[in-house]
């Protein structure tokens, strides 16, 4: 149903008329309509008169309309309101908008009505994919009211060592025959790490009752319990000192196909560069907005190709993500209503090129999504089908380049995308051809010195010498500015610095240099 033809039907129920009965076409709990016009003293203050069929219902609105047989507008409606009376014959009312169905107490479908418009009364079957109309909920549904919390509480009226887990539905109400784990965590430096786990059965009020835990800061209790292929569960919980401990937990209907749940995701993909490798790290928060719990069914997110080093965040529950080889990320867990944050690291070969490439694809459902790349000064990104890239500022104060797209209406699913990354920083060759040289002047003059080989010219050996020293420090005052910029990581700075100095060691200074280092020698005393 469109909403223009809700709203027109919510209208038909709210102005439909009767002569003396409440009509079987109003909604449950609507008032008796009829004809008296002496207000009831059972209203709410300032509520209009209504009709005396029967005793009006105090479950109106503050403001409601009167609802009588007065066929004149009531001074208590609003301006323009058309006139409310007891007629039960439908009849356009001259007051109504041009086109407005006629309002009586008929069921059968008005010819005023636009095509396809379901029958105002007993209430035919409503289009295909609407929601129920009798107050039974759609599996998944928004729900009507906030759904209420998991709780972990400390319980003074229980004794020390207890635990007492509640385990409810949706409605609050207890689920009896349940099998409720209780995990157990032991840690301490000395002893290391041990786990166990109790098993309990609820009773007919949905409690199951742990007693005789042990208390202590180097003891951990969780409580879960499944329904079908779902988990659920509290957070990670020390005893109290105080008394015992109450856990209330609620479990709810699973469905894994995506198309019966309210499920939707946001989505970041934060990029720095590193020395041979683009390092990745994917950000999604899973918001499920419906009545039902989702058990996600191969929703993988596609990575880049060769991408290695694939690393999951932690979770204090079973959603998470999983590596999947040569395709990407799998997203796996239970999903109840709420939201789940969920994080996961990978890396991505970088090629000695000043352009980089690389696709990925997104989950379904993911109404925005956002990559954001740490940038250099002469970098730039490029994003297939976002929007224009911006510059700002990161949360570790470097400088970013970012981007974002927003999932347009009536999309089932974002369509792949190409990150391309330019004025990427690639090492020059003037450090391997100072390296080089200086290689061949040592072997040069191991050759020498062992009489295997005599240079050609002394002055050219040095000045072979002088410029292999140039090229390298020159390389040397490059490669500490280029760290000063980020555009080369720790590890590659410390690694080249360490070859470029060996390089400088092996070939030492020319004798111009060696002179004038003796020249400035201070004298002794």
């Amino acid at each position: 149903m469109t909403p223009r033809a809700f709203v027109a039907a919510a209208a038909l129920l709210i102005t439909s008329v009767a002569a003396a009965q409440p009509s079987a076409e109003l909604p449950p709990g609507h008032p008796a309509v009829g004809a008296a016009t002496a207000p009831s003293p059972t209203m709410p203050p300032g509520h209009p008169a209504v009709g005396a069929a029967t005793a009006p219902s105090p479950t109106m609105p503050p403001g409601h309309p009167a609802v009588g047989a007065a066929t004149a507008p009531s001074p208590d409606m609003p301006p323009g309101h058309p006139a409310v009376g007891a007629a039960a014959a439908p009849s356009a009312s001259p007051d109504m908008p041009p086109g407005h169905p006629a309002v009586g107490a008929g069921t059968a479908p008005s010819p005023d009505m636009p095509p396809g418009h379901p029958a105002v009364g007993a209430g035919p079957a409503m289009p295909g994919g609407h929601p129920p109309i009798d107050g039974a909920a759609k599996p998944g549904a928004m729900p009507a009211a906030p759904l209420p919390e998991d709780t972990v509480e400390a319980a003074a009226e229980l004794p020390l060592g207890t635990i007492a887990v509640e385990l409810l539905d949706p409605d609050e109400k207890p689920l009896a025959g349940a099998d409720v784990r209780l995990g157990i965590m032991f840690q301490k430096i000395a002893e290391g790490e041990s786990r166990s786990e109790k098993h309990l059965t609820t009773g007919p009020d949905g409690i199951a009752r742990f007693d005789g835990l042990t208390g202590g800061s180097n003891y951990s209790y969780r409580v879960t319990t499944k329904n079908g292929p779902g988990e659920f569960a509290s957070s990670p919980f020390p005893l109290s000192d105080k008394g015992g401990m109450r856990v209330r937990l609620h479990v709810y209907p699973v469905v894994q196909d995506l198309e019966q749940s309210m499920v939707g995701m946001r989505g970041i993909f934060y990029i720095e560069t590193r020395d041979d490798v683009f390092s990745v790290e994917g950000i999604f928060r899973v918001m499920n907005l419906g009545r039902t719990a989702w058990v996600p069914r191969d929703v993988v997110i596609t990575l880049p190709d060769g991408f290695k080093a694939f690393n999951a965040g932690e979770s204090m529950f079973d959603s998470r993500f999983e590596a999947v080889e040569g395709r990407g990320a799998k997203l796996v867990g239970t999903f109840p209503p709420g939201q789940r944050d969920l994080n996961f690291r990978f890396h991505v070969p970088k090629a000695a090129e000043t352009t980089a490439v690389f696709r990925i694809g997104p989950p379904p459902r993911t109404v925005e999504l956002r990559v954001i790349a740490v940038a250099s000064k002469a970098m730039g990104m490029d994003v297939e089908g976002f929007e224009p890239t911006q510059n700002a500022t990161g949360p570790n104060g470097d400088p970013v380049l970012v981007t974002r797209k927003l999932a347009g209406r009536g999309d089932v699913r974002m369509q792949p995308f190409v990150v391309t990354l330019t004025g990427l920083s690639v090492p020059g060759p003037g450090r391997w051809i100072a390296v080089l040289i200086a290689l061949g002047i040592s072997v040069a003059g191991g050759l020498a010195a062992a009489g295997r080989w005599r240079p050609a010219s002394s002055q050219k050996l040095e000045t072979d010498r002088a410029r292999a020293c140039d090229l390298l420090l020159d390389e040397l005052v490059q490669l500490t500015r280029a760290r000063e910029r980020g555009e080369v990581g720790p590890q590659t700075h410390e690694q080249t610095r360490r070859t470029l100095i060996d390089a400088l060691s092996r070939i030492g200074l020319p004798k111009e240099a060696r002179k004038a280092k003796r020249a400035v020698k201070p004298a002794r005393a």
